[in-house]
């Protein structure tokens, strides 16, 4: 006979049953989830947040400007969301414009500035062995300059810390940047959440499920059994399936028991242990600032006609809080300031209004504008703290010295019962790319229909 408290729980816990349950509603969870909707499976897909899309974030300001918390660019021309944007006849936006640079405390062109850092880089090589990017410049002569802007480069574009990525990592997602035109840089006009819109309304409603809200609390499995206990509006709930596949980030897989939105395994995942190790979730803090008008196309530059900094792109410096800005491509009056690596792991964990002064404060530094004109101008702040979110943990992966094959080994599946997608799990350079991601799902989904 069951003791009493078991049979209680037994009656309380409501139980749902599928062909795969999809931890994840993530750019992953959702393509993995229609391909096998479509292929005539039932589907749970299963989000702890109150919303799909995972890092993909995207909000609309009073002031109706799309404004991006997550990912923003589209790097290079990657076919499974340039295909997604014309079906669905999405605007895409190239971002052009000139690159500016402050150097000794003044603004000047740049050029091609990431043409300048990708000198420094092409030296690198993925012969053994794997060593460090600091290690790396360490052992680089030439410019002292150059080297310093390929050192902020790297810890900026990969969030992640010199003395840990992966020189041999670095040379593949070069090289995967240059199959896709990576060096050219795209925009959804609206904002990503379109494409998230097109990918939500795709799924096959009568097989596919989605619960948000659902907050996946122990995954207990073996071979072709997946049994998941979750969260949902405060009651308990178990889902059954065959099979499952996990699109959590890596932080949340790296995270111990018990903390908050970690996800316990039984058994626990052996063969990833290695992997884990060896890959690092990289950490960045971006800030939109909206202004009531464009301010930085009246700024006088000096040495440069009126107007110079009127299309501007870019901005880069070495600034102690916010070194890289951009603009929008339209006449948005927004700036959008990036702090990542060290910087990002400083301001990870502060109120919004002490990231909004440092963002205020390297603005008035970078362009030499008095900060109480700038303050006058601004209307909004906009930020959301990654590495604080216990569904996120940070921004997005970067490999470790001697972590080739980590991403392999964390795609792989187990014992044809789970399987592993997300940009982390990307196994051909793209990680830390939306493209990245939704080409997992679709190798996940296609490894269960296989």
């Amino acid at each position: 006979m069951l003791p009493f408290s078991r049979l209680a729980y037994l009656i309380t816990m409501a139980t749902e049953s599928a062909d795969v349950i999809v931890i994840g509603a993530g750019v992953a969870g959702l393509r993995a989830a229609r391909l096998l909707g479509e292929a005539g499976l039932r589907v749970l897909l299963l989000e702890a947040r109150n919303r799909i899309g995972g890092r993909v974030w995207t909000i609309h300001s009073p002031e109706g400007v799309p404004v991006e918390l997550g990912a923003e660019f589209i790097h290079g021309l990657p076919r499974n969301i340039f295909e997604a944007a014309r079906v669905a006849n999405l605007e895409l936006c190239e971002f052009t414009g000139p690159q500016w640079v402050q150097v000794d405390g003044k603004l000047q062109p740049s050029g091609d500035f990431f043409a300048r850092t990708r000198s420094v880089m092409a030296r690198m090589d993925s012969r053994p062995p794997d060593h460090s990017f600091a290690q790396f410049l360490d052992d680089c002569e030439g410019d002292d300059e150059a080297r310093l802007w390929g050192l902020e480069y790297v810890e900026g574009f990969h969030g992640a810390l010199a003395e840990r990525i992966s020189v041999h990592s670095l040379v593949r997602s070069m090289q995967a940047e240059q199959e896709v035109e990576g060096d050219r840089s795209f925009r959804l006009t609206g904002g990503y959440g379109e494409l998230l819109r097109v990918m939500r309304s795709a799924l096959p409603a009568e097989l596919v499920q989605l619960r948000l809200n659902t907050v996946v609390r122990a995954v207990h499995w073996a071979r072709h059994q997946v049994r998941m206990q979750a969260l949902s509006k405060d009651a308990s709930v178990e889902f059954t399936a065959p099979r499952a596949i996990v699109t959590l980030p890596l932080g949340v897989l790296q995270a111990p028991h018990g903390a908050l939105g970690a996800v316990c395994f039984e058994p626990a995942l052996e063969e990833k242990k290695s992997a884990l190790l060896l890959l690092c979730m990289g950490q960045t803090i971006r800030v939109s600032l909206i202004f009531r008008d464009r301010w930085w196309e009246r700024t006088e530059v000096r040495g440069y006609a009126a107007g110079a900094l009127r299309d501007m792109s870019f901005v880069f410096s070495h600034q102690e809080w916010f070194p890289t800005w951009w603009t929008r491509a339209t006449s948005a009056p927004i700036l959008t300031g990036w702090a990542a690596s060290r910087r990002g792991e400083r301001l990870s964990g502060r109120p919004d209004g002490f990231i909004r002064d440092k963002a205020l404060e390297s603005l008035a530094a970078i362009f030499a504008v008095p900060r109480p004109t700038l303050e006058a101008s601004l209307q909004g702040c906009y930020v959301h703290d990654w590495q604080s979110d216990p569904y996120a943990r940070g921004s997005y992966s970067y490999v470790a010295v001697d972590g080739e094959n980590a991403q392999s080994e964390l795609a792989a599946s187990m014992d044809d019962t789970l399987f592993f997608a997300g940009e982390a799990a990307n196994t051909e350079g793209h990680h830390g790319e939306v493209h990245g991601a939704i080409a997992t799902g679709e190798r996940a989904a296609r490894e269960i229909l296989g």
